[in-house]
């Protein structure tokens, strides 16, 4: 067995309460670079415009909404980019001779046990099984379009 303590130190008690309020960031004057100001005054006001977005709650709780707006975003472009990769394979998925047959025998077994089971008369049989068939045809279809999506994704094909 493998067992992982966490133990808390002072020294890491202190350096998580640092990040959390922001008292571990590096000097404004790291962030902005001096090459880009002709003047030593247009590069101390850049550093203090950096100092007091960092600084600010106000600006941290905007990024911080914003951060997660962004995110949200992006991860609505993948869910669409992945739903129409899906309606793509899902378009060109065919079933073998293979699969139809063995769908039409799960689907005949089907309707002869709701027809066993008193469920259906014996002149909709025929019906039953065709609904069936078509049923199971397209869950068969959905798998195999959501295996080869599956497998895209992890060949990094999309």
């Amino acid at each position: 067995m493998d067992f992982k303590a966490n133990i808390e130190t002072r020294e890491s008690v202190e350096a998580k309460a640092k990040a959390a309020f922001g008292f571990d960031l590096s000097s404004a004057l790291d962030l902005v670079k001096r090459g880009d100001y002709d003047s030593d005054e247009a590069y101390l006001d850049a550093c203090t415009r950096a100092e007091l977005e960092r600084s600010s709650p106000e600006y941290r709780a905007a990024r911080n909404r914003l951060k997660v707006e962004y995110q949200a975003r992006r991860e609505e472009q993948a869910r669409k980019a992945q739903s129409e990769n899906y309606k793509a394979i899902r378009s060109s998925v065919s079933l073998d001779s293979v699969d139809k047959h063995n769908i039409d025998e799960e689907a005949a077994a089907l309707a002869r046990r709701d027809l066993s089971a008193n469920r259906i008369a014996a002149s909709d049989l025929g019906a039953t099984i065709e609904k069936y068939a078509a049923e199971l045809t397209e869950k068969a279809k959905d798998s195999k379009a959501s295996n080869a999506l599956f497998n895209a994704m992890l060949r990094g094909q999309l």
